[in-house]
C-alpha cells in the first residue's frame, strides 16, 4: 500500500507540472511577466531542442536523476519527454517517465505519466486526452494489467479512482484537473553563478495561492540547468554546479 501511495504522488506530481506548462501557454495574460514573455521562454525549449540532464537532490546528497527533452516533428507537433529514478530513505529506487504532445503554440494534446518499481515489478499509468477529455488509469503488475478505468478529466472522478483503488487519501493529490485557476508565473533574464562561473539565464517562478511551487532556470539555448521546488528537492545539472 506504501509503494502504491508513493507512486501515485509521483504521478500526481508530473501532473502539476504538467499543469504549470498548459496554464503558463493558455493564460499568459494573467502572469506577471518581469521582463521577458513567459510564452517565448518556453518556446525557447522546443526551438532549439536541448536535452536537459538533471540531478535530484535533497541536501547535498543525490538522491535521483531526471532527464528532459523537448522534440519537435513534422510541422504541428511538439514533444516533452521525461524520465528518471529518485531514490528515498528506508524505500527501494523506483522509476518515473512521461511525454506531453502539444500543437505548436504548446496546446496540450495529450499526456502520459507513469511510475514503477523494478522489484516490485508494480507499475502505475496515466495517460489523458484532452480532445477527448477523457483519462485512463491502469495498473501493472509485470506485463497484466490488475485494474484499468476511463475517466472524465475531472478531479472529482480521479480522486475517487484513487482512493477506491490504492486508498490513496484524496488530500494527498495536489492538482485539480477540472477548475483550475491560473499560477501567477514570471519571466526574467538574470545571471546565476555556477562552477563553471556567471551564465546568462532565464529565470522563470511560478507561485500558487501566493506560495513558490516551482523556480527554475534556463540558459538562452533552452537547456534548464537548475530548478528549486517546494518539495524540498533541487534540481541541478552536473555540468553547471
Amino acid at each position: 500500500m506504501l509503494y502504491r501511495a508513493l507512486m501515485l504522488a509521483i504521478v500526481c506530481f508530473w501532473l502539476a507540472m504538467m499543469a504549470q506548462l498548459v496554464r503558463l501557454e493558455t493564460h499568459p495574460d494573467t502572469t506577471d511577466i518581469l521582463d521577458v514573455p513567459v510564452p517565448y521562454v518556453v518556446g525557447v525549449m522546443f526551438r532549439y531542442n536541448q536535452v536537459s540532464l538533471l540531478n535530484i537532490r535533497d541536501g547535498s546528497r543525490v538522491v535521483g536523476s531526471i532527464e528532459i527533452r523537448p522534440s519537435t516533428s513534422g510541422t504541428d507537433t511538439r514533444a516533452l519527454y521525461l524520465s528518471g529514478s529518485l531514490e528515498l530513505p528506508g524505500m527501494q529506487p523506483f522509476n518515473f517517465d512521461g511525454d506531453l504532445k502539444m500543437d505548436t503554440a504548446s496546446h496540450l494534446r495529450t499526456f502520459r505519466v507513469a511510475a514503477s518499481v523494478r522489484k516490485q515489478n508494480y507499475r502505475v499509468m496515466l495517460t489523458g486526452d484532452m480532445a477527448q477529455k477523457n483519462l485512463r488509469y491502469e495498473t501493472f503488475f509485470g506485463d497484466q494489467v490488475t485494474s484499468s478505468q476511463s475517466l472524465p478529466m475531472e478531479a472529482a472522478a480521479l480522486e475517487r479512482a484513487l482512493a477506491q483503488d490504492v486508498g490513496l487519501d484524496s488530500r494527498m493529490i495536489p492538482l485539480e484537473i477540472g477548475g483550475m485557476s491560473p499560477p501567477d508565473i514570471s519571466a526574467r533574464e538574470t545571471q546565476i553563478t555556477l562552477r563553471s562561473g556567471e551564465l546568462q539565464v532565464y529565470e522563470v517562478t511560478v507561485n500558487e495561492a501566493g506560495a513558490p511551487m516551482f523556480d527554475f532556470f534556463m540558459t538562452q539555448l533552452g537547456q534548464v540547468v537548475l530548478a528549486k521546488t517546494s518539495f524540498g528537492y533541487t534540481l541541478s545539472a552536473e555540468d553547471w554546479e
